[in-house]
């Protein structure tokens, strides 16, 4: 008998593969379930967060619903925060 992780075994079992308009449906819903980031990289703004504090920097890394902002203050930290709590400069 064939352990299941075999290779042979895993060759036997059909394929679980997202085609045609199944695969077209699961693409829409799971992007309109991400976060749209307002905001693009390199982008000045002003985080505010009360336990972050409030800073200015550019944007240095978008992982949603997370925006990274690289500050002046601290060379080469980045401070992460919920894309929410940032604006533009005025």
């Amino acid at each position: 008998m064939e352990s299941p992780a075999s290779p042979q075994a895993q060759h036997q079992r059909p394929e679980l593969r997202r085609g045609g308009v199944a695969g077209f449906l699961w693409g829409t819903v799971s992007r309109a379930r991400t976060a749209r980031i307002p905001f693009r990289m390199g982008q000045v703004l002003i985080g505010d967060d009360p336990f972050n504090g409030r800073h200015l920097g550019t944007v240095a890394v978008i992982d949603a619903p997370y925006v990274g902002l690289r500050t002046a203050s601290a060379a080469g930290e980045v401070t992460f925060y919920d894309y929410r709590q940032l604006r533009y400069p005025d």
